[in-house]
């Protein structure tokens, strides 16, 4: 028999300390409102789960190892009005968070965590936000063999094969001593609207919200993407490297069915744009008027339609920028290595009062 988990007998709470100042105001009876709200939140003994050495018997043990600050502001206006028998409710809200890691257990070492593949790390740092990408930069790819003896490379590398940046200027390419910092999936700013149409017995709702300004290490396209011709491929194989003469749009590695040159190796080819805009519910209803009610015995009746998730606007190649793969892991936020697409669904109902 072996213990199941590490034991941590000095645990203690996690504590948050927050100032919050806020407003509120309405206009010509309530016809027009304003929210804002300003925190700055400091989160001291969070608790992690961070890597310890294997001889110890595990490769994480949960401790009480940081400090880490969270600031920033919401801001929310609504409206109610009416135009004859018409009535409009809408509000719209934008609300952004600046996450940054003040303090790391006694040394204040970064903690370097592995993603769901060889290659995919996340680094945690003092004057950084939590879980930022760590990988290499991805330059495009070599178009030719003079390229390839210009620039620093790897000894399997050919033409049509991806380039990296010599991020330390040493003069080669180092998997490990050439990462850096590519990236958050912390966004800039997140929004939402909501708007309600009411005329006559017609109702019209419609609801979205989106988030910018932030990245997705995108996994599924070692899969999709890869030029290996083991299954389907996104559209952009059409522009891969082909010869030096066709040498494609200089971004898509060449066609090979043994990837040579490290074009598998997790860096910024894998790091997409997250932003998006979606399109949450669309419902339309009718309600019956009294006069139809009373004949039907009925105090309310009321069909409509819905529709949930119809439209998504983003520029992301995944099937869904919402992205939840390491849904336990803090430190590995934004790993897309197959998250469930959202499905778009339509209802009709019907209401009915006795």
């Amino acid at each position: 028999l072996s213990p199941a988990k590490s034991g941590k007998d000095k645990l203690k709470w996690e504590k948050t300390s927050m100032l919050e100042v806020g407003f509120y105001a309405s206009y010509h009876s309530n016809k027009l409102s304003l929210t804002f709200d300003y925190y700055n939140a400091n989160t001291s003994d969070l608790l992690l789960n961070v890597p310890v050495p294997r001889t110890s018997g595990f490769s994480t043990e949960l401790q009480n190892i940081g400090k880490v600050n969270n600031k920033g502001f919401e801001f929310t206006l609504g409206t109610h009005q009416t135009f004859g028998r018409l009535r409009w409710d809408a509000s719209a809200n934008i609300a952004t968070n600046r996450n940054k890691v003040v303090a790391l257990g006694p040394s204040g070492d970064p903690i370097i965590v592995a993603g769901g593949v060889a290659g995919a790390q996340f680094i945690t740092q003092i004057g950084r936000p939590i879980g930022e990408y760590y990988t290499m930069i991805n330059d495009g790819v070599f178009k030719n063999q003079a390229e390839i003896d210009a620039y620093p490379h790897v000894s399997t590398t050919r033409p049509g094969d991806f380039k990296f940046r010599d991020t330390n200027g040493d003069g080669k390419i180092d998997f490990s001593s050439d990462r850096t910092v590519t990236g958050s999936y912390f966004p800039k700013y997140t929004f939402g609207f909501n708007t309600n149409l009411a005329y006559r017995g017609f109702d019209l709702g419609v609801a979205l919200q989106g988030v910018q300004g932030h990245k997705i290490m995108n996994l599924i396209r070692r899969y999709i993407y890869n030029m290996e011709g083991n299954g389907n491929l996104f559209k952009g194989a059409l522009n891969r490297w082909q010869s030096a003469e066709n040498p494609g749009n200089g971004l898509v590695n060449r066609a090979n069915r043994l990837a040579s040159g490290s074009n598998g190796e997790i860096s910024t080819w894998h790091i997409e744009e997250g932003s998006y805009v979606r399109i949450r519910t669309i419902t339309l209803g009718y309600t019956l008027p009294t006069t139809v009610l009373q004949r039907l015995r009925l105090t309310r009746a009321r069909i409509y339609v819905t529709a949930q998730n119809p439209f998504t606007f983003t520029k992301y190649l995944g099937f869904n920028p919402e992205v939840n793969s390491r849904p336990d892991s803090a430190l590995s936020s934004g790993e897309d290595y197959g998250t469930y697409p959202l499905p778009r669904t339509t209802s009709v109902g019907l209401n009915l009062s006795f």
